[in-house]
């Protein structure tokens, strides 16, 4: 009897199943463990390691090679794809142009901030005080060169004699 290693675990068998279809398409023949049971105890997948997914251990390389083709395995070590960048604003920035490539195909975004999320979902202000525009950050996205970018103000005031 050949070894079946456990190539991947999954908390839902539904996500198990569109796997080992991926899988079986590609050649590799799996098998499913602990199926069952994390169906009938829904709390259970985390404490008993999930639903399984074995693999001959002849193609668990190829499985490997698969998940990661396939988008289901990322590298831990690699950077995540989109950084905010922190862009300087002048009187003079022109906010519909981009500070790295000068393209004008970007978007502006609107993204909570941790503090108005953390607020939002613990002690739920919005609704008692209403929305407020400082809660929110704007992010800038271009599509020419892809960076992501916030404007920051400058604190100081510069007088002129």
């Amino acid at each position: 009897m050949e070894n079946w290693p456990v190539l991947i675990a999954f908390n839902f068998t539904h996500e198990a199943h569109q796997v080992k279809g991926y899988l079986e398409a590609n050649g590799v023949e799996t098998f499913l463990k602990d199926e069952l049971t994390t169906q009938v105890i829904s709390y259970l997948p985390s404490a008993i390691g999930g639903v399984k997914l074995l693999v001959r251990e002849s193609d668990y390389e190829q499985g490997i090679q698969l998940l990661k083709e396939g988008g289901y395995l990322i590298e831990a070590d690699s950077e995540p794809e989109s950084k905010i960048e922190t862009v300087l604003f002048i009187k003079t920035t022109d906010q519909k142009i981009c500070p790295f490539c000068k393209s004008a195909n970007i978007i502006k975004d609107r993204q909570v901030g941790a503090i108005a999320a953390i607020l939002f979902a613990i002690l739920n202000l919005f609704l008692m005080m209403g929305t407020s525009s400082s809660r929110f950050k704007s992010v800038f996205k271009c599509f020419d060169c892809g960076k992501e970018w916030k404007f920051k103000k400058n604190k100081f005031v510069f007088l002129t004699i």
